[in-house]
């Protein structure tokens, strides 16, 4: 066995017992993710058809844009501890490879696990390499660059990303408050490559300015301290719970804006209720943070419904950002509000009444509400 199979071997085992315990643990966030695993990665070849049209028109372009990078960017950082084989660092560091063959293999790994993200646009960038051959032999290079320049920008960026998501330069600006910050102004953007440079304005910047450790020092303390230090030494959930999120406001923001009058309600209110389970689920992570300290919550002078009202109003507050978002994304009417309302408070009681069929309770009460909407 060569390093390379080596390497491979590691990788698609940590991945293995990854996905195993996807299925395992039911935060609802990931409870359907293992399936969903397909429906991903045919997001990014159905998102190549605007993104390498020089004729996009520029709010497309930027909602594609963002969610492509995005998705890309967390699908390489999910899998983060596989490509690094984490949990055999110090035998790996101990073997006689050289450091051209170790860099050399790790590269294969990342391009291995970015697999559609990085060679979609690039079987497109050479198909239309190929197309425009002849303008390139001619000298009319003008015409072919700016044909090329949206998808050659495309690969670079989604090169850069799966590399970033190996390293400690978190994507902040670039993939997070600039493209909030423009949403206002997405609609005027006419052209791809004010998205392109804007973007590498911000890589420039969060490279050169580093965020501020957070801290919890001035806090209160009680349960909303326990629940704030387990969010900050666990942040992959958080994480994981803010970029799914993000990434259903962005393609529901693209798909809601480009389909027909008559499809915008349904879509919106199963937005509506897809984001009102994801930021419920919140919950589920404090219920297993209190499983694990049950010794220590009992001794304390606190009720148990003490203890459920705080978990449940550091659930809310925990949410609020994600209600900012939808807000700020402005996709939702009274409707949408309310339906969303709903399944986050149905949810919630599913979690703290039967834990293991928590769905049921809001499936049920969207069928309920769907039944008396026909009715009506």
């Amino acid at each position: 066995m060569n390093y390379w199979q080596f390497r491979r071997q590691l990788y698609q085992q940590a991945l293995k017992q990854w996905l195993e315990s996807l299925t395992q643990v039911s935060t609802g966030i990931v409870a359907l993710f293992p399936m969903a695993l397909y429906a991903l990665l045919l997001l990014p070849l159905l998102a190549l058809g605007v993104l390498a049209d020089k004729d996009s028109q520029g709010e497309s372009f930027f909602y594609t844009l963002w969610g492509y990078l995005l998705l890309a960017y967390c699908w390489i950082a999910m899998q983060k501890e596989a490509l690094a084989a984490a949990d055999y660092t110090l035998y790996d560091r101990s073997l006689p490879v050289p450091v051209w063959q170790r860099g050399a293999t790790e590269l294969g790994l990342l391009l291995f696990a970015a697999n559609v993200f990085v060679i979609g646009p690039a079987v497109v960038l050479v198909a239309m390499v190929y197309g425009h051959f002849a303008e390139l032999v001619s000298g009319d290079l003008w015409v072919s660059v700016t044909q090329l320049y949206p998808v050659s920008g495309l690969l670079v960026l989604t090169l850069y990303y799966c590399q970033s998501a190996m390293g400690r330069v978190k994507p902040w600006l670039s993939l997070g408050l600039l493209p909030l910050v423009a949403m206002p102004w997405a609609a005027s953007m006419h052209s791809p490559w004010l998205c392109l440079l804007g973007l590498a304005v911000a890589i420039l910047i969060e490279r050169t300015v580093s965020l501020p450790a957070p801290s919890i020092a001035g806090l209160p303390q009680g349960f909303w301290r326990l629940f704030l230090q387990q969010d900050l030494n666990q942040t992959k959930p958080t994480l994981l719970r803010a970029v799914v999120v993000l990434l259903l406001l962005v393609i529901g923001a693209t798909f809601v804006r480009q389909v027909d009058v008559t499809a915008k309600a349904p879509a919106s209110l199963f937005l509506a209720f897809v984001l009102g389970v994801v930021a419920a689920t919140k919950l589920l992570e404090l219920e297993k943070l209190r499983e694990r300290y049950t010794c220590y919550i009992a001794s304390l002078p606190k009720g148990h419904n003490q203890v459920t009202l705080q978990a449940v109003s550091y659930c809310l507050l925990f949410s609020l950002p994600y209600v900012a978002l939808i807000v700020l994304f402005n996709l939702f009417g009274l409707l949408q509000w309310a339906l969303f309302t709903v399944t986050y408070v149905t949810t919630q009681a599913g979690i703290l009444v039967k834990p293991g069929y928590y769905l049921v309770f809001p499936l049920l009460t969207g069928v309920l509400i769907l039944a008396i909407s026909l009715l009506v």
